[in-house]
């Protein structure tokens, strides 16, 4: 007799055995009823989405001449959450995310697209080969614990890579290309960053430098994390911070150097949207937060 495990659930009563997917009319999806073990517990359904989707964990690594760059997810992920993975690599060639291969019986080095790319945006910070690319996508337990980037492999090939993870962002609205803006700018100790669009906004600084040591965001910014490396003879200084979106520059990203070369991508985390549709008070902002013309106290 061939094996066979079952899924049950109980009904009140006893053990009854159910289908792990029902169908929809249009699609097969997993059975509301049937749990998924996550790692710490078990989840029946992805969290509902909010307005503002909160930054949970990271992780963050730096690689030298590899061909692909695997960083861990965080511990604390969850089952639903949102994962922005960033790579900056200094090569001939884009790096692009990778198949990975995990334990799944009866084939245990089985290849599996671990990355859905909904799609993965590519800028270059001229007149340098530092290129950025990123990913968004929602977490499964079937996915694994890791992202792998593949970069070029040569002797000159670095990489950093920086997992972030969102919790209760709202999956059915991931971007087409998760960068929406991009710009770079020269011989620098600052930058006025671009107006965010909604929802949570995550600004990623790439800056190349000697001297660089320290930042300083925003009023109103939180979850500030960055991630260092070497390109050749310089220092690459990865840094990323939230805050919601708004329609103005939510001001400057200052460095405590002036280094050669920056780039600030600004990627959206999507989340529920407002349900009185007015705008939110936002600290610092001069242009739309700006009481009695903007905003109103009730």
């Amino acid at each position: 007799m061939a094996n066979y495990n079952p899924v049950l659930v109980w009904d009140g009563v006893a053990w009854a055995e159910m289908s792990k997917y029902v169908w929809t009319g249009s699609d097969w999806q997993l059975n509301p009823g049937f749990a998924v073990w996550d790692g710490t517990t078990w989840a029946w359904d992805t969290p509902p989405p909010v307005e503002f989707p909160a930054f949970s964990d990271s992780t963050s690594g730096s690689f030298t001449n590899s061909d692909v760059a695997t960083l861990r997810l965080p511990d604390t992920l969850r089952f639903g959450d949102l994962v922005v993975s960033i790579c900056a690599s200094h090569s001939d060639t884009e790096p692009t995310p990778s198949a990975r291969a995990f334990a799944l019986a009866p084939e245990p080095l089985s290849e599996t697209e671990f990355d859905p790319l909904r799609a993965a945006h590519a800028a270059t910070l001229d007149p340098t080969r530092l290129r950025l690319k990123t990913s968004m996508f929602q977490w499964t337990p079937d996915m694994g614990r890791s992202v792998s980037w593949r970069v070029s492999g040569k002797q000159d090939t670095n990489a950093i890579v920086m997992n972030l993870v969102y919790r209760k962002a709202d999956s059915t609205k991931l971007p087409a290309e998760p960068v929406v803006d991009y710009q770079t700018a020269m011989n620098t100790d600052r930058i006025s960053l671009q107006a965010g669009t909604d929802f949570q906004s995550l600004y990623v600084a790439v800056a190349l430098s000697t001297e660089l040591t320290g930042n300083q965001w925003p009023e109103g910014f939180t979850s500030p994390r960055e991630s260092f490396g070497r390109f050749g003879d310089l220092q690459v200084h990865m840094m990323t911070a939230n805050t919601v979106g708004a329609p103005a520059s939510p001001g400057i990203l200052q460095l405590d150097a002036t280094v050669q070369q920056l780039a600030v991508a600004l990627i959206t985390i999507p989340g529920k949207p407002n349900a009185d549709g007015r705008g939110v008070w936002i600290l610092g902002d001069q242009a739309a937060s700006v009481l009695g013309k903007t905003t109103i106290l009730e």
